[in-house]
Order: C-alpha cells, then sequence, then structure tokens
C-alpha cells in the first residue's frame, strides 16, 4: 500500500514536532521512523506510489553527518520526497541543497523543500517559542502545495528543483560547536541521558560528564532528563549566547520551494 514514510532526528523535539504537522496534512497513511531512537542501519526501499517526508536539523549549515551516512540506506524508485529543513534563526545555508544531492542520488525526486524555523538548540533564548502559530500556518500553506504537486504525479512532467546554495560545499568543513551539555549536582544519576544519546557519548558510570569527542550537541539528554539537571554551562558559553543572541534576534520565516511542471 502507497504510504507517506515520514524520517527525522531530533534531538530536543522540535524537528519532529514540525515532521508530525506537515504529515498530518499530507492525507495518507503515515508509517514514521525516528532516527534518534533507532537509527537506520539496512536498506530501506520505498516505491514510486509511496512519498518521502525528510526533515533534519540544520547543524552549522548542514544536517547532521550520522544522518547523511544513515541516509545513504535509502533507496527509492523516482519516490516523490518533501524536504523540511529545521534550524534556530541564523541560516540552514546548504542544508537543503545537501538533502536533495543525497536523495536524488539514492533514486528519490524532489518535489517540495522548506526551510523551517525552530527554537535553536544550543542557545535557547533565540526563536523561543518556535514554531509558534505563524510557522503552523506555513507549514499547512506548504503541505497543501505538496499535496497539489502529488495529484497525478507519475502522469506529470517538471523541471528538476531549484534550491539556494552552490554544490560546491564541503559538508566535512563543520566540525561541531565548542559547547556540550553536562549536569549539575542536581543529577540524580537515572540514566536517562544515557540511554538517548544517539553517539553514546554519556558513559553510564558517570552521567554528569560528556565526552566532547563524540558529543554532536543534539540535546536529546537535555530533553531526556526528568530532573532538568543538564545543560550547557561555563562563563565561554554564556558569552558566547549574549553575541550569538545579538546577531540572530531577528524574526526570520520560513522558505518554501517547489519544482515547476513543464508546459508541454
Amino acid at each position: 500500500m502507497a504510504m507517506l514514510h515520514t524520517i527525522y532526528f531530533s534531538g530536543k523535539g522540535t524537528t519532529r514536532a514540525c515532521a508530525e504537522y506537515i504529515g498530518q496534512l499530507l492525507d495518507r497513511e503515515i508509517q514514521t521512523y525516528d532516527w534518534l531512537r533507532q537509527p537506520c542501519d539496512k536498506e530501506q526501499e520505498m516505491m514510486e506510489d509511496d512519498v518521502l517526508l525528510f526533515s533534519m536539523p540544520v547543524y552549522g549549515g548542514f544536517i547532521p553527518y550520522i544522518c547523511a551516512g544513515m541516509a545513504r540506506h535509502l533507496k527509492g524508485n523516482h519516490t516523490p520526497a518533501i524536504l523540511a529543513a529545521v534550524y534556530g534563526n541564523r541560516h540552514y545555508d546548504y542544508a537543503l541543497q545537501q538533502m536533495k544531492d543525497i536523495l536524488t542520488a539514492q533514486g528519490f525526486v524532489v518535489i517540495a523543500a522548506g526551510a523551517f524555523l525552530a527554537q535553536h538548540s544550543i542557545f535557547p533564548s533565540v526563536a523561543s517559542g518556535r514554531p509558534d502559530e505563524r510557522d503552523k500556518a506555513v507549514m499547512t500553506e506548504f503541505a497543501a502545495a505538496c499535496r497539489e504537486l502529488l495529484q497525478g504525479w507519475k502522469e506529470r512532467r517538471f523541471e528538476e528543483i531549484r534550491l539556494p546554495g552552490s554544490q560546491a560545499y564541503d559538508a566535512a568543513s563543520f566540525q561541531g560547536v565548542p559547547f556540550h551539555p553536562d549536569a549539575d549536582k542536581t543529577c540524580t544519576g537515572c540514566g536517562a541521558c544515557v540511554s538517548v544519546c544517539p553517539m553514546r557519548a554519556i558513559d553510564a558510570a558517570s552521567p554528569a560528564k560528556t565526552d566532547p569527542a563524540k558529543c554532536i550537541s543534539c540535546g536529546a539528554c537535555i530533553a531526556a532528563c526528568p530532573a532538568g539537571a543538564r545543560g550547557y554551562h561555563g562563563a565561554a558559553y554564556k558569552a558566547a549566547g549574549l553575541i550569538f543572541a545579538k546577531k540572530c534576534s531577528a524574526y526570520r520565516v520560513a522558505e518554501l520551494y517547489y519544482v515547476k511542471e513543464l508546459q508541454v
């Protein structure tokens, strides 16, 4: 049976929120894949009648490198794909182009793409409360346009979608941020953070600490901590937060892109 395959990686839940909101409006039976909790480690094939909704957070202008690796297990058969890049009010840079390049190489056809806003995962004062009602209105518009594009998809002819960002990018150029979450004295040692960390950067024997060499600062451990003990700390973090907030305080809006139908 043809269905919507919705895939997301969401440390603090905002990418998941966007994916779920858009997905429910596409009027198809949904199969969900949460790559944070269930990493993709084997081939996953989708048919031409299926639809892929591929939603990823933006880290330093790209999707998380572990997700780029997992995406190469996907196999499309001229399967239409919808992209959602979710970022924290700085910019999405090359993320949409990178997502398109990976999925195109895997046999998918990108028909629509959106760059959506969410609360910043490291500096939460930036884009606080987003996605908000205005964001949801844009996502509703986006889903409606995607539904129209999918009507009679196989019988229609489209140009290749055009997305911002040069293809001459180097995803490996982003080496992560210098800030990594750890726990304060309220840590109970319950291990919730250990089980949710996708990089195995937290040792069960010392759950208050984080291995900076492994951590990708996704924030999953912060969201999972029942005691609210985990977060970013230190003078350097606070100083960087003030600078970042000053530079990225303006209200940004989502940007949407669609394929264009060829005129025969």
